[in-house]
């Protein structure tokens, strides 16, 4: 009761934890943890093969093209 007087804590329960985690780990098991996913926890990308550069290359001219058809059907429809 001190304690939660002294340090403004209005809850038994996170006394009773922390007091808990202390008796366990010590004074580090107190300390705030990182948050979030570790880094360099992310899978390593893997190297494409020829196919899968060779179809992302195909989608890209194929973008490339619509883009174009698009472009010059407004010119022509605008009498540019």
């Amino acid at each position: 009761a001190e304690a939660m007087a002294e340090f403004g804590i209005m809850s038994l329960s996170p006394l009773e934890r922390w007091c808990r985690l202390y008796r366990a780990g010590g004074a580090d098991a107190l300390r705030p943890r990182p948050k979030g996913r570790p880094r360099g926890s992310a899978a390593k990308p893997r190297e494409r093969t020829r196919e899968q550069e060779l179809e992302e290359r195909c989608r890209r001219l194929e973008t490339e093209v619509a883009y174009l058809k698009k472009l010059r059907a407004l010119v022509e429809r605008d009498g540019l």
